[in-house]
C-alpha cells in the first residue's frame, strides 16, 4: 500500500489553519498563465468533439460536461432519454452548452447528437454499454482497435459509459472546466479493511475540473470521504448550506469544510486554484430539496441499522443497502434522483457561465504586478511576499452612454409541491427559488448582457446577499465594479421580496423589505454629461427622482422612466416637474391608467386617449410611450412638438408563458440598447419584444441569460 493510501482513513484533521484546500476559498487574486494544461490533448485521434462544442470552446463560451453512466445504467428508458433532453434544455436556458461525454466504438466523444443520446439510453438494457472509469479507458479503446484489426466489427454501436472520474478526465482533455453529475463516489463503510474507495476521489485530486453534485449517498462514509478529499487537497464546498449534502437528503449531520453562496464565488475559487498552480479539482455539493428524497433517506438509515443487526460488513454492506432501499422506496428514489440532477444542472450552468465571464473580463484588464504575455494575456512580475497581491490600477472615473438609477432586489419565491394545496399555519413541502431582481437592476442586466456597459446607481445592505449580488453583477451581467455606483448601507438588509404562491402559481401573500432603496444614490451631472440616456424606476424617493431628472436635463441627457408598479406610477405621475423631464416611459396598461387617471382602458381608443394625456405632460420637444399590453402586444405613442401624436401597434407573438416578471424590463433595456446603436423607436420596439420573449420563456429568472 502506498504512503498516500495508508494515511487516507486515519481520520486526522490538519493542525494548520490554512491547508491547500482552503487557500482557494479565500484567495482574492488570480491571473491566467495556467488556464490550459492539457488542452493540446484535444487534438488526439482518440478524442472527437461535437462541432457545437468545438465552436463554443473556440470562442470561450461556457460548456457543461455531463456523464453517460446515468443514461446507460443509472436510469431506465424512457426516463433516461427524457432526462437527457431536460438537462440540455436547462443548461441552454442559462447560457451554456451541454456536452455529454462517453466512449463510442473506441473513440472518446465529447458531445453527442440526439440520435446518439437515444442509442446510448437503450445500450444498457441491450448489453452494449460497459461501465468505464478512468482505468478502463485505455482497455476499452485497445479492445475496440483489436476488434477492427481482426475484422470482427460489431453490427451496432458499443458504448463505454463514463463515470465521474473518467468524465472529469475527458472533459479536462477537451478544455471544459465544469462538470455536472448526480452524486460522487466516496469512501465505503468498512473501507479501513477493504480499501474500497471510489476512483472519483482520486480523480478530484489530480484533475482541475469543477464537479457539481448532490454530495455523496449516506450509504457511504461521509466523514471519511471528506477526510480523504482534505488529505488530497481538494476544495470541497456546500452550496448555500452548512452541512454536507447526502445525495437524497440535504442534511447529513456532517459539517461541510466550507460554504459558498453563489456561482460567482465558486468561479473565483476555482480560478484562484488554477492561478496557484494546484492540479486538483473542486467539489461543489448542492442540497437536494426534493420532498421524495426524505423517504429515501429514511429507508437508507433504516437499512443501515438492519445491516448492523445482521452482522453484514465490508464489501457486502453497499449491495445489501442498495437492494433493500430499492425495495422499500419503489419510485421515490427515481423521482428524487431525477430532480436533484436537474437542480445540479442549473447550478452547474451558472458556474460555467461565471467562470467564462470572469476569464474574459480579467483577461482584458491591466494590473500592477503583471505584464502582457502573448501566451496567456498576463505574465507575473516578481514581488516581495508581503505585497504579492494583484491590485487593479487606478482608473479615471468610468463613463457610459447609459445610466440606470433604480432598485436592486433579491426575489424569493416559494410554491407548494405540484398537486399540493397550500396549508396555512404549518410547513408545506414545495420548492423555493432565489433570483436577482429589482426593475433598475433588471434593466441594467439587459443592457450589460447586450454590451451597452451601463452605469448602475442603486443601494444594497451590508450583508451577504448584497455582497453576492454585487459579485454577480460584475461576473455574470457585465456590470463591472467601476460601473456600480452602489450605496452599501450599514445595518440595513438588501432589498428582498418574499412571495408565497398557491398551487396554481398565483400570489397568496408576499412581504417586501425595501427600506434600503430610500438610500439609492443620485447620478451626478458629471456622470450624466457623458450619457445619452438616464433610466429611472420608481423605487427611489420622489425627491431623489426629481433631483436626478434635473441633473439629466442640465447635462442634456434624455430621461426614461419605468413606472415599476401601479401605486408608484400614480404617485410619481403627480409630480409635474418630474413628468415634464421625461422623453421615454414604459408603462403597462394598468400603470398607464394610473398615470393618466383614466380607468377601464379596454379599447384602442381609450388607450390612445390615456396616452395623449400622459404625453402632454412629458417633454414637449419629443416624448414617447412604449405601452405593453400583454397578449395584445405593444403600442408605441410618439409626440414631436406641435405635430399630431403618432400611434403604432405591434402584435404579440403567441408563445408558452413561463415567467412574465422580467418581460417589461427586458423590453425597456433592449429598447434603449437599440437606440444607442442608431435604430429608431419602431426598430427598438421590435428588438425589445424579441428579447422579452427570451425572458418570458425563462422559468426561474426575471432576465434570461440567453439575451
Amino acid at each position: 500500500m502506498s504512503p498516500l493510501l495508508s494515511n487516507i482513513l486515519k481520520n486526522l484533521t490538519s493542525p494548520y489553519k490554512c491547508s491547500s484546500s482552503v487557500v482557494t476559498r479565500f484567495s482574492s487574486y488570480y491571473h491566467y498563465s495556467r488556464f490550459s494544461t492539457l488542452q493540446s490533448s484535444a487534438s488526439s485521434s482518440l478524442l472527437k468533439i461535437l462541432p457545437e462544442v468545438s465552436e463554443a470552446l473556440a470562442v470561450g463560451k461556457p460548456i457543461v460536461a455531463l456523464e453517460s453512466t446515468i443514461l446507460a445504467h443509472g436510469l431506465p428508458p424512457p426516463e433516461n432519454i427524457q432526462l437527457a433532453r431536460d438537462l440540455s434544455k436547462i443548461i441552454r436556458s442559462r447560457g451554456a452548452v451541454p456536452a455529454t461525454i462517453a466512449v463510442k466504438d473506441g473513440i472518446c466523444r465529447v458531445g453527442l447528437t440526439l440520435d446518439e443520446l437515444s442509442d446510448l439510453a437503450i445500450s444498457g438494457v441491450e448489453k452494449r454499454a460497459s461501465k468505464c472509469s478512468t482505468r478502463e479507458l485505455p482497455l476499452i479503446l485497445a479492445k475496440h482497435k483489436m476488434m477492427l484489426e481482426s475484422n470482427t466489427p460489431s453490427t451496432s454501436s458499443q458504448w463505454g459509459a463514463t463515470t465521474v472520474a473518467s468524465t472529469m478526465r475527458l472533459a479536462h482533455m477537451a478544455g471544459i472546466s465544469t462538470f455536472v453529475t448526480g452524486g460522487t463516489g466516496g469512501v465505503h463503510r468498512g473501507a479501513e479493511t477493504t480499501m474500497d474507495i471510489s476512483a472519483d476521489l482520486m480523480e478530484l485530486a489530480r484533475t482541475p475540473v469543477v464537479v457539481v453534485s448532490a454530495g455523496v449517498k449516506s450509504i457511504l462514509d461521509i466523514q471519511r470521504t471528506l477526510e480523504t478529499l482534505e488529505t488530497n487537497g481538494v476544495p470541497t464546498v456546500a452550496f448555500g448550506v452548512d452541512e454536507f449534502p447526502a445525495f437524497f437528503s440535504p442534511r447529513s449531520g456532517v459539517l461541510a469544510p466550507a460554504r459558498v453562496e453563489s456561482a460567482t464565488e465558486v468561479a473565483r475559487a476555482y480560478l484562484a486554484s488554477l492561478e496557484l498552480g494546484l492540479s486538483n479539482g473542486m467539489l461543489v455539493a448542492v442540497p437536494n430539496n426534493d420532498p421524495a428524497g426524505a423517504s429515501v433517506e429514511a429507508a437508507i438509515q433504516e437499512t443501515l441499522e438492519e445491516a448492523i443487526k445482521l452482522g453484514i460488513t465490508g464489501r457486502d454492506v453497499t449491495p445489501f443497502i442498495l437492494k433493500r432501499v430499492a425495495e422499500k422506496t419503489k419510485g421515490d428514489s427515481l423521482k428524487s434522483n431525477i430532480s436533484l440532477v436537474k437542480n445540479n444542472a442549473a447550478i452547474g450552468a451558472d458556474i460555467a457561465v461565471s467562470i467564462a465571464n470572469t476569464k474574459q473580463r480579467l483577461n482584458s484588464k491591466v494590473y500592477t504586478g503583471v505584464v502582457p504575455s502573448t501566451l496567456s494575456g498576463f505574465k507575473e512580475v516578481a514581488q516581495s511576499p508581503a505585497t504579492h497581491k494583484l491590485q487593479e490600477m487606478p482608473k479615471s472615473k468610468s463613463t457610459s452612454r447609459v445610466v440606470v438609477m433604480g432598485g436592486t432586489v433579491i426575489d424569493l419565491v416559494a410554491k407548494p409541491a405540484p398537486g399540493q394545496d397550500l396549508i396555512l399555519a404549518t410547513s408545506n413541502p414545495g420548492t423555493c427559488y432565489e433570483s436577482d431582481g429589482g426593475v433598475g437592476r433588471n434593466i441594467a442586466e439587459v443592457l450589460g448582457r447586450l454590451g451597452s456597459e451601463p452605469i448602475l446607481f442603486s443601494a444594497v445592505g451590508e450583508d451577504s446577499r448584497g455582497s453576492s449580488l454585487l459579485c454577480r453583477m460584475e461576473d455574470e451581467y457585465n456590470i463591472g465594479r467601476e460601473r456600480q455606483h452602489m450605496e452599501v448601507v450599514k445595518g440595513a438588509n438588501t432589498a428582498t421580496y418574499l412571495a408565497v404562491l398557491n398551487s396554481d402559481g398565483d400570489l397568496h401573500t408576499a412581504i417586501a423589505d425595501m427600506a434600503v432603496l430610500s438610500k439609492i444614490k443620485i447620478p451626478d451631472e458629471e456622470t450624466l454629461s457623458h450619457a445619452d440616456y438616464l433610466i429611472v424606476d420608481a423605487n427611489a424617493p420622489i425627491e431623489s427622482l426629481v433631483e436626478a431628472a434635473k441633473n439629466a436635463r442640465w447635462a442634456g441627457t434624455k430621461v426614461c422612466f419605468e413606472p415599476t408598479s401601479v401605486p408608484k406610477a400614480a404617485m410619481v405621475s403627480r409630480n409635474n416637474q418630474f413628468m415634464s423631464s421625461l422623453t421615454y416611459a414604459f408603462p403597462n396598461i394598468d400603470e398607464l391608467s394610473a398615470m393618466s387617471g383614466q380607468s377601464n382602458l379596454v379599447s384602442n381608443d381609450l388607450i390612445q386617449s390615456a396616452a395623449k394625456m400622459v404625453l402632454n405632460r412629458m417633454n414637449q420637444t419629443e416624448s414617447h410611450l412604449v405601452i405593453t399590453m400583454g397578449t395584445k402586444g405593444v403600442m408605441l405613442a410618439s409626440k414631436y412638438e406641435v405635430k399630431p401624436i403618432i400611434f403604432k401597434r405591434f402584435e404579440a407573438t403567441v408563445i408558452p408563458t413561463n415567467n412574465c416578471t422580467g418581460a417589461g424590463d427586458t423590453l425597456a433595456g433592449a429598447f434603449i440598447h437599440a437606440l444607442l446603436n442608431g435604430h429608431n423607436e419602431e426598430e427598438a420596439v421590435k428588438l425589445g419584444m424579441e428579447k422579452a420573449i427570451l425572458s418570458i420563456q425563462c422559468e426561474d429568472r426575471a432576465i434570461s441569460p440567453m439575451i
